[in-house]
């Protein structure tokens, strides 16, 4: 009998250390997973030197939380939003000086009055003010004068913003073609044509293939509320 009270004791205290050890397992194994050993990649802990990490050790006072690397890799990462809107801008520069080009000189080409001359000089002076037009928008974009911005806010409101601009760029687009082999400056007219045609698509494609950049562009405000103090407004290129 007291073998017996032996074995059983024995086999409660086996019994007891295997499954004491088994818990001290399952919480190392807990532990070293909530530290990033298995759960989570080097490069995902703060101030690792694993490639793609932070490399030096993020110091963290009490109270504020330690910025994270996915901060750190969009504030060094190269953004060609500014970029990519300034040279818009630029473009439409040009643009509006072709097509003022191509108005004057279809108007100094304008001789005979016959029918047909006479809507080619209709379509010389609505090109000339249509460029006027894109040329005084985008010098609004770059340097704001309060009262012309609230002018053409209110007349022209489609072109403060990128959908707008394009759009109007191919309706000017097809204006210009209309005058086709029948001006006199036919390779000025084609170009011209198919410059707006092409950069005003442009405008579209860049809104619905990067919608971040019509996120960014910012349509000067200045000279909306004459009553109200103006905001400080920051200048263009965004």
């Amino acid at each position: 009998k007291t073998s017996q009270e032996q074995e059983a004791k024995q086999e409660v205290a086996l019994f007891v250390y295997s499954n004491n050890y088994i818990h001290q397992s399952i919480h190392q194994l807990i532990s070293i997973m909530g530290k990033g050993g298995y759960g989570e990649p080097d490069w995902a802990t703060p101030g690792s030197n694993a490639p793609g990490g932070g490399g030096a050790a993020v110091v963290q006072s009490a109270g504020v939380p330690a910025a994270g690397n996915a901060i750190t890799a969009n504030s060094t990462g190269k953004d060609t939003s500014s970029f990519i809107l300034c040279a818009l801008s630029i473009i439409c520069f040009a643009l509006s000086v072709m097509m003022c080009a191509l108005g004057v000189l279809t108007l100094i080409n304008f001789v005979e009055p016959s029918s047909n001359d006479i809507s080619e000089a209709f379509l010389a002076v609505y090109m000339v003010l249509f460029a006027v037009l894109l040329f005084s928008y985008e010098l609004m974009w770059w340097m704001t004068i309060p009262w012309i911005n609230k002018l053409l806010r209110k007349n022209f409101g489609f072109l403060y913003g990128l959908n707008g601009k394009g759009f109007y760029l191919i309706f000017v687009a097809f204006l210009c073609l209309g005058l086709g082999d029948d001006n006199a400056v036919k390779e000025l007219t084609w170009a011209t044509g198919i410059s707006y045609l092409v950069f005003g698509v442009l405008h579209i494609f860049i809104v619905c293939a990067r919608p971040g950049i019509a996120v960014k562009y910012h349509a000067p405000t200045a000279g909306l509320d004459f009553d109200a103090p103006a905001p400080a407004e920051p200048q263009n290129p965004v």
